[in-house]
């Protein structure tokens, strides 16, 4: 992604993941007590994509980036500089540190993500707090209303042991 040819807002806004159906459920496998049918799911091309994660961002374009293009290196896991997503993904399929930058990046190729521009960041906030109240989504831990606690508490604990 480069600034050139990207057409994300450099503003404020809401942003979701997307997984392909056979992803999700292979990001999900760990996490005992999800409720794959209160998931959204799409058809795209004919393939089914499940919506995992909700997010905001004061710049979505440089969200977008973070999220996509982070070198994933074991100093960035150790020291806690690396997109929650990131090492979201990689503590749910138990992928090595020293190992993860292109493991990680084959997944989020096979994502998509959309974005909504909000005018202030305080917008973004008050839509993340009634849609993680209202929806379910299994990937996020902060202010994540919408999902059993027991579900939030694995990945709190996956995440951390990946930390390690």
């Amino acid at each position: 992604m480069s600034h050139r040819d990207c057409n994300v807002t450099t503003g404020p806004g809401v942003y979701r993941w997307w997984f392909p159906k056979t992803m999700a459920l292979q990001l999900l496998k760990p996490l005992k007590g999800v409720d794959n049918s209160r998931i959204l799911k799409e058809k795209i091309g004919g393939k089914e994509y499940w919506c995992l994660y909700f997010g905001i961002s004061k710049d979505l374009r440089q969200r977008a980036k973070w999220h996509t293009m982070q070198k994933h290196s074991a100093s960035a896991v150790k020291s806690g500089f690396l997109s929650t997503l990131r090492r979201t993904i990689t503590a749910l399929l138990g992928i090595d540190a020293s190992k993860s930058e292109q493991q990680v990046n084959d997944v989020m190729d096979l994502a998509y993500w959309d974005w909504c521009a909000t005018p202030t960041h305080d917008e973004a906030k008050l839509i993340e707090t009634k849609t993680l109240a209202a929806g379910y989504f299994p990937l996020n831990v902060q202010e994540n209303k919408g999902v059993d606690p027991s579900v939030v508490q694995q990945l709190k604990q996956l995440r951390k042991a990946y930390k390690k």
